[in-house]
């Protein structure tokens, strides 16, 4: 079967599981603040409380589900744990729809417990666009993947405000159909794979007892809290410091998914073939944490900052990827290093929510430029493994 149309079926499955996965964002803060719903009622607890709970039980199932079905997809097959996890991703929204309408809220947080621990999937898609080459260029895979993704991100929200008005729970019933959209494509045009059985009772979290990927883990860890510092306060900083409502927020986000999805088509592999794939990730990196650390004091030219990290996000989104695909799936899977990145980001997006939640009390910019420093830092570890220490044998494959 042409390589082309296992690229065509993970990106459809990417743009539809993470449409889904983003459908619900607009509707959870209505729904538990506004509009009084019996769902946001649970043992007498605040709202907010409980909305907290519900937005942080979700990324920690991802978390859960990450560090195992990456592993699990190189021991049984890419494509048959896709199916089983999107079926359940499925049964997982179906299931937050049914607890809306009840009015339960413990059905709606292991619901959504459910979701989050199948929506680690992701890393099967990415484990696909690695095992594609040398057919397709993985860095090229890699950006298409990253592009449907950030296009999930815009396409997902944008349904699921349209649907609030005809009732909360419709957007998880969207969000079912969506999966299930998804499982018939990942029949209809993925391969039947033949895996090796390897890595039977592995996680990817267990690749951290290599010395030599430690490093590499340390480095990401740093990064994914210093993007997710970006990600999580940005809102917040526009809100203190321009004035920004939430339709000018939606715009400004909507420019730096843009500036992501340009650059992740038309600009990664461009870039590659100057400067190569380590290159590019520092570039990457320093060009967003320097745009990041420029963009309180860019006043009137605040949206430039935002371009600019959109690209240096889209950079070394792909590269990194290749990098680890290229220096350890051979040995240690693909499904497995996937899984680590997806787990690190994840650990990154619950450690940098407390750690910005105590920052904002002081200063928000405090946590953007905490964000700056730690991907400086992480662009650091990179390349003094990379270049000075050789750590993961790049040179030395040049060399050879």
């Amino acid at each position: 079967m042409s390589p082309y149309r296992s690229l065509t079926a993970i990106l459809c499955v990417t743009l539809i599981s993470v449409s889904g996965i983003a459908l619900p964002y607009p509707i959870l803060a209505p729904l538990f603040i506004e509009l009084g719903h019996p769902v946001s009622e649970f043992a007498g607890l605040p709202p907010k409380l409980l909305l907290g709970l519900v937005l942080a039980i979700y990324p920690l199932g991802i978390l859960l589900g990450s560090n195992r079905i990456g592993a699990w997809s190189d021991r049984v097959g890419r494509r048959k744990v896709l199916q089983w996890t999107m079926a359940g991703s499925a049964l997982g929204y179906v299931l937050s729809a049914w607890a809306i309408q009840q009015g339960s809220f413990l059905g709606f947080a292991l619901s959504r417990l459910l979701t989050g621990v199948c929506e680690g999937n992701l890393s099967v898609a990415r484990a696909i666009a690695a095992d594609l080459h040398p057919h397709i260029d993985r860095t090229r895979a890699f950006s298409y993947l990253n592009a449907t993704g950030y296009a999930g991100y815009l396409v997902g929200p944008l349904l699921g405000g349209l649907m609030l008005p005809l009732g909360a729970s419709m957007a998880f019933w969207l969000a079912a159909l969506a999966c299930l959209a998804a499982l018939v494509l990942i029949t209809l045009l993925l391969p039947q794979d033949r895996p090796t059985g390897q890595f039977r009772g592995q996680t990817s979290l267990g690749l951290l007892k290599e010395a030599h990927l430690r490093p590499f883990f340390v480095l990401y860890l740093l990064l994914m809290l210093g993007l997710n510092g970006f990600y999580e306060f940005y809102p917040v900083w526009l809100v203190e410091f321009r004035g920004f409502d939430s339709l000018n927020i939606a715009y400004t986000t909507v420019l730096l998914t843009s500036s992501m999805i340009l650059m992740a088509i038309l600009g990664v592999m461009s870039v590659k073939r100057w400067l190569g794939v380590a290159g590019t990730a520092l570039v990457g990196m320093a060009g967003f944490a320097l745009a990041l650390l420029l963009l309180p004091l860019s006043g009137d030219l605040y949206l430039l900052p935002f371009v600019l990290m959109g690209f240096g996000i889209a950079l070394f989104n792909a590269t990194l990827a290749t990098y680890l695909a290229q220096h350890g799936g051979e040995q240690y899977g693909q499904g497995r290093l996937m899984g680590l990145m997806t787990t690190t980001f994840c650990l990154g997006n619950v450690l940098m929510a407390l750690i910005g939640g105590v920052l904002i009390l002081f200063d928000t910019r405090w946590v953007l430029a905490l964000s700056s420093l730690l991907v400086l830092l992480a662009a650091g570890q990179f390349g003094y493994h990379h270049f000075h220490r050789d750590t993961w044998g790049a040179q030395r494959s040049l060399a050879s």
